[in-house]
């Protein structure tokens, strides 16, 4: 599973997701339940980095160069929660 590019995506309310694109829908799968249950380094390097990005979610290019991502966000730990 790779990363093959992102994007940020700013919802009607406000909020910034990172979208995180792989080569297809198994792997867009596959990443997304990693972020899900054990991604915590990774999430917390975001806020660290991109204090903006207040949600995380992935996706992938079809055939047709569409952009399909899963619009189920999953939230990053704000930077206070950290401390």
């Amino acid at each position: 599973m790779r990363i093959k590019g992102t994007f940020i995506y700013t919802l009607k309310t406000g909020e910034n997701a990172l979208i995180l694109l792989t080569e297809n829908k198994i792997d867009q799968d596959k990443l997304y339940h990693y972020l899900m249950v054990d991604a915590y380094r990774f999430k917390k390097e975001i806020v660290q980095e991109e204090p903006q990005i207040e949600l995380i979610s992935a996706g992938y290019k079809n055939e047709n160069d569409e952009v399909i991502w899963n619009h189920e966000y999953i939230p990053v730990p704000k930077w206070y929660d950290q401390n």
